[in-house]
């Protein structure tokens, strides 16, 4: 009898157990399937803004920045070390951010982007912009104004300092200026009246001027 037992027992399993247990098993590795989908999540950061260069120098109070950055994600832009913009960034992933307020001297600016999960990506390249309003200094230490030449002093030499990295230019003419800012140019007079301006223009834009007027006899 008890053996008649165990083979019914046998045959009932593979019978209908073998069924039961393959849909158990199923269940279960459904349910894990979707814990893993459940806890999986973007853990990706967005790549660092990049800000169009800027130039070195203004002597403009109000910039306008414009760059790229991941579609969709929230810029945060960064003035001197505070957050002075935030917005979110267009599908063409560019971004346009006006009237920011410069301080006199130097403005470090930098951005940072975040995706809608909260994943924030690296500062962009910190770039610095100086705001400088003042007009170069401009000394002309020959010739002066009004002076008057004759018989072999045609050809005058013009001398004279302005600041670090101007521009000089002498009647439109460009003038080599060297480390110290000192310059000096070989400059010949037409018989009578000659005018000669002279110009300094910093990296900012800003310029100082003299205007000259010395004449010539044979």
């Amino acid at each position: 009898m008890l053996f008649l037992l165990l083979i019914g027992g046998v045959w009932g399993f593979f019978e209908y157990g073998v069924e039961y247990l393959g849909r158990f098993t199923g269940i279960f590795n459904d349910s894990s399937g979707e814990e893993m989908v459940g806890v999986a999540r973007d853990t990706l950061p967005p790549a660092p803004p990049i800000i169009d260069p800027l130039p070195e120098a203004t002597n403009s109070a109000i910039l306008e920045v414009v760059g790229e950055a991941e579609a969709l994600s929230e810029l945060s832009l960064f003035l001197n070390g505070e957050v002075i913009k935030k917005m979110v960034v267009g599908e063409s992933g560019t971004f346009r951010v006006g009237d920011i307020n410069l301080s006199q001297g130097d403005n470090n600016i930098y951005a940072l982007a975040e995706d809608m999960v909260g994943n924030k990506s690296q500062e962009s390249v910190r770039q610095t912009i100086i705001l400088d309003k003042e007009p170069p200094e401009l000394e002309v230490a020959f010739p002066e104004n009004n002076q008057s030449f004759s018989g072999d002093k045609r050809e005058i030499i013009i001398k004279g300092k302005t600041e670090e990295n101007a521009i000089i230019t002498i009647n439109e003419r460009k003038v080599v200026v060297d480390l110290d800012g000192g310059f000096e140019i070989s400059y010949s007079l037409a018989d009578g009246t000659n005018s000669i301006i002279i110009v300094a223009k910093d990296k900012a834009g800003n310029q100082s001027k003299e205007e000259l007027v010395v004449s010539y006899r044979p």
